[in-house]
């Protein structure tokens, strides 16, 4: 395995674009949920927690890119194979793409159980997953640049869905957010770690990087991609501490679209199937960037063709679908993956880094010292 990667000038992505994929990593179908799961640890001060976790990413994401810089244009699995030698380099690659499987099965799963709660109570699981894999299928085939595409529709998609909170601003309770600093510390680390799963994603920039033409700015775009997830995820978290009473947020399973249910117009009711259905091209971008890394990391390794990865890897899920059925079961499965994302996302990513700093450091070190014997 080559340790740096130059692709065709015709796969190349300007810099900006990065803005698009990390924000689509990182806002999925969690967003409907986030809520209530940091809620639950750190209460008011939630929102504290929110930002905690936001200036951690943007302090992961800087290592990330720091560290790309000491290559030419390596991603995350030549980088492995760069430090840890071919046969244990190629075990991180494999957990890592593993990772990437198991958070595609979570996503398609999530959207399955949204789609049952609110539609179509009745669809089995398995025909939602089958019709998204398909979907998903057509379009991944298509490359990164139709994924890309795919991306920036996306995050219009997101946007006008920010619009329909406006209800939810008239009705809420601002004093609600008082007092600040209700919460020990340990209670906010704890709202932050939790928030750490609807953050993670962003450590795609580890495998992209060797497709971007002006790497100097990379590190520009994909902090505002960053921030612009903190303040999606912030500007709902405040939102739903004013608009539910305490107690209602704890129990409501999908706060984001319990406050789109009182948005209502003239000529439009249910407004929360629109959302659903149209947060489906979210969910889809979020399942091509994924599958896009499974299939980069098997070509990398194997140098195998992504068509065939891409139907082992939807029928797998789509098997998985069948046999994961039980709400108990599919509980403890994202509550698992939730763990293992915090250390994907952000605990290894940093001492990945470390470790790249420091081997760069030696070797520098050794090349003045080889330098001043000649």
């Amino acid at each position: 395995m080559k340790i740096n990667v130059y692709p065709p000038k015709n796969m190349m992505l300007h810099a900006y674009l990065l803005f698009f994929i990390i924000t689509n990593t990182q806002v999925g179908v969690g967003i409907f949920t986030f809520q209530r799961v940091v809620y639950e640890a750190s209460m008011r001060d939630a929102w504290i927690s929110v930002i905690v976790a936001g200036l951690v990413t943007h302090a992961i994401m800087w290592l990330i890119v720091r560290a790309l810089q000491k290559y030419k244009s390596a991603d995350l699995f030549g980088i492995h194979y760069d430090l840890y030698g071919k046969w244990i380099g190629m075990i991180f690659n494999l957990i890592y793409i593993v990772y990437y499987f198991l958070v595609t099965f979570a996503v398609m799963r999530n959207y399955s159980s949204v789609v049952q709660a609110w539609i179509f109570p009745d669809i089995p699981t398995w025909v939602i997953v089958l019709l998204l894999s398909c979907l998903a299928f057509y379009a991944a085939i298509g490359g990164i640049r139709v994924i890309v595409g795919i991306c920036l529709f996306s995050f219009i998609a997101t946007l006008l869905t920010l619009i329909l909170f406006h209800s939810s601003i008239q009705h809420a309770i601002w004093t609600q957010l008082l007092p600040v600093l209700d919460s020990s510390s340990w209670d906010i680390m704890n709202g932050a770690v939790r928030m750490g799963f609807s953050l993670a994603g962003f450590e795609i920039i580890a495998v992209m990087y060797p497709f971007i033409l002006n790497k100097k700015r990379v590190m520009l775009h994909s902090q505002l991609a960053v921030l612009f997830s903190n303040i999606l995820y912030l500007f709902i978290m405040v939102i739903s501490i004013g608009y539910f009473a305490p107690d209602q947020l704890l129990r409501s399973l999908w706060p984001s679209l319990n406050m789109l249910k009182i948005v209502e117009y003239p000529y439009l009711e249910r407004l929360e199937f629109i959302v659903i259905s149209v947060w489906m091209l979210v969910i889809l971008s979020g399942i091509l960037l994924n599958t896009w890394l499974i299939t980069r990391g098997c070509k990398r390794i194997w140098k195998l063709n992504p068509k065939p990865i891409l139907i082992a890897v939807f029928s797998m899920i789509l098997v998985m679908s069948i046999i994961f059925h039980k709400r108990l079961e599919v509980k403890d499965f994202m509550i698992r993956l939730e763990v293992s994302s915090i250390f994907f996302s952000f605990v290894y990513p940093a001492l990945l880094c470390c470790i790249v700093f420091i081997v760069s450091a030696w070797r520098k070190k050794n090349q003045r010292k080889g330098g001043e014997h000649t």
